[in-house]
């Protein structure tokens, strides 16, 4: 499969599918060691692969486990970086409720072990900041519609 990075202009652009999955209060997120941030699990979405099967197909491969219904809750565009690092990001974001097969407490991610999974508390989000941004407006989309984001950081 080839993922959907790619160099443009002096950008690189992607697209990117995730899922926000929720339990007890707490929005499920994944780290990188050394990062002063937490993202939502998933990753690129590869050519030829619509955004609900990609995402469904990050989850599996993160958690090991089947994603449940999945409700696409929104499409965020993201502008980030500087200079050379610069990104334009389109990312599908869909809704999940947390499978009981989940741990409660922190985990590895399958693909990378060194990754950790946790749950972050909602009340929380400001001093531990989730990628995208506007994760906690996509959490107050009401089931059956979508938001759609355009994030400038």
């Amino acid at each position: 499969m080839t993922d959907i990075r790619l160099p443009l202009g002096g950008v690189k652009f992607s697209v990117r599918v995730a899922i926000l999955c929720v339990r007890d209060g707490k929005l499920l997120a994944t780290s990188e060691p050394g990062l002063p941030f937490w993202y939502l699990p998933g990753g690129a979405l590869a050519v030829g692969e619509d955004a609900a099967s990609g995402a469904a197909r990050e989850w599996t491969e993160e958690t090991g486990l089947e994603p449940g219904p999945l409700h696409l809750a929104g499409i965020v565009e993201s502008f980030f970086g500087v200079g050379a690092a610069r990104q334009h990001e389109i990312g599908f974001y869909f809704r999940m409720e947390a499978p009981a097969e989940l741990p409660a407490g922190p985990f590895a991610v399958l693909d990378q072990t060194s990754f950790p999974c946790d749950w972050i508390p909602l009340t929380e989000l400001a001093s531990r900041p989730v990628h995208p941004l506007a994760a906690h407006q996509l959490l107050g989309t009401p089931p059956g519609t979508l938001r759609h984001i355009v994030n400038r950081e």
